[in-house]
């Protein structure tokens, strides 16, 4: 594998990281995208609670989380790294471990392809990582 595959998928798993969560980047393209899930949800009917209405200051902390995502994912487009693809890894981790508790108490199972997405980025990148380790931790330890 070369490096230049792993900057690829850092660097695509970052552009779909920003197409899907720059509409969460205003408090009005928030409440639509929520209405989205929720119309989603119903049209589906899907197990789980649906999207609840939003309040302002609900809308302010999903905005809030769209624009760190939206510039986190940028960073990963401008400089698609080892070292933003393995900090992109664990947030992956921790983001997808959140939506499984999330699904366990009764979460829309719109969450589920949010879910697929966020493990698929997961192991994809950190397979790519732990193998590019290996290759580099290999030969030092041949000397």
């Amino acid at each position: 594998m070369s490096p230049s595959l792993l900057h690829r998928v850092v660097r695509g798993f970052a552009v779909y990281d920003l197409c899907v969560t720059l509409p969460f980047a205003t408090p009005w393209t928030a409440g639509a995208m929520l209405g989205v899930m929720r119309w989603a949800h119903e049209g589906l009917a899907l197990r789980g609670e649906a999207m609840p209405a939003f309040m302002p200051v609900h809308l302010f902390f999903v905005a809030l989380f769209g624009v760190l995502a939206v510039i986190w994912a940028l960073v990963r487009i401008l400089q698609p790294t080892a070292l933003h693809g393995a900090i992109d890894t664990v947030g992956r981790g921790l983001v997808a471990a959140w939506m499984v508790l999330a699904l366990t108490q009764g979460a829309t199972r719109v969450l589920g392809a949010f879910l697929v997405m966020e493990a698929a980025g997961m192991f994809v990148q950190g397979a790519l990582l732990l193998g590019a380790r290996r290759r580099v931790v290999a030969p030092a330890m041949g000397n």
